[in-house]
């Protein structure tokens, strides 16, 4: 049985959460819970729990006071938050999971069997290290790439493009390397905008700062860095001269 903590400074929520897992899964152990940062960073060191279960924003800290300075090794994290942006983006950038307050009781117990799975896989001690230095860099953010057989921890500045293929997505790295994995393209549309990367077709992805040229034109192409041509669809064609002209 896998061993889970609770980390929520809302008495109310905890309680709630504890009693879901206990009715819904019940091959998750609740060992334990915690309600601020020095309590969490205990509770994680004495349990050295599978799944830890934690709440972004804390009455005295956050959560990632608790994990820089506890124990976490193969623990699977999953934030609790109600705002915290830049929370979440470190968060998808390193492939934990997040639940949105107010959650339903469908949404925690699917991110609990995420996690039980991830744990069981032992994939999380690269996310963990991922999380941490994604939150303390200024720059050369990484990211966790899953593929079938493989994880990931790819630099953003080393993507040259994301292509779609149907419900996956192929990237395209300077090395001249080919990653696939079984996530569409919208959603590193969204995670990577804030990095130089923008939409130019509905299947094609691209970082601005490996662009080598744009050919203009009825069918507009992009020459990239490794010699590929990407297409450029006509409506995105006057908002990328537009991002040329920011960078």
């Amino acid at each position: 049985m896998l061993k889970l903590v609770v980390i929520e400074d809302e008495f109310r929520t905890r309680e709630t959460i504890i009693n879901i897992i206990k009715i819904e899964c019940p091959e998750i152990d609740v060992v334990g819970s915690g309600s601020d940062v020095e309590s969490g960073i205990d509770v994680i060191n004495t349990f050295q729990p599978d799944i830890i279960l934690i709440d972004v924003q804390l009455s005295d800290g956050n959560a990632f006071d608790i994990l820089k300075n506890s124990a976490v090794h193969n623990s699977q994290v999953i934030f609790v938050t109600a705002h915290e942006e830049y929370a979440l983006q470190a968060i998808k950038f390193s492939a934990f999971d997040y639940i949105l307050k107010p959650f339903s009781k469908a949404e925690l117990t699917g991110a609990i069997m995420r996690a039980r799975e991830a744990v069981l896989e032992r994939a999380s001690d690269v996310s963990i290290k991922t999380l941490l230095d994604n939150i303390d860099s200024k720059e050369d953010k990484k990211i966790v790439l899953k593929s079938t057989d493989d994880i990931h921890l790819v630099s953003i500045s080393d993507i040259i493009r994301c292509e779609a293929d149907s419900s996956y997505t192929h990237f395209f790295l300077t090395d001249g390397s080919q990653i696939t994995i079984s996530t569409n393209l919208k959603e590193y549309d969204e995670l990577l905008g804030n990095y130089n990367f923008f939409r130019v077709h509905h299947s094609h992805l691209v970082n601005l700062n490996k662009i080598v040229k744009f050919r203009k034109g009825n069918s507009g192409h992009l020459l990239m860095t490794d010699g590929s041509e990407v297409p450029v669809s006509s409506r995105k064609k006057e908002r990328l001269i537009e991002k040329f002209n920011s960078l």
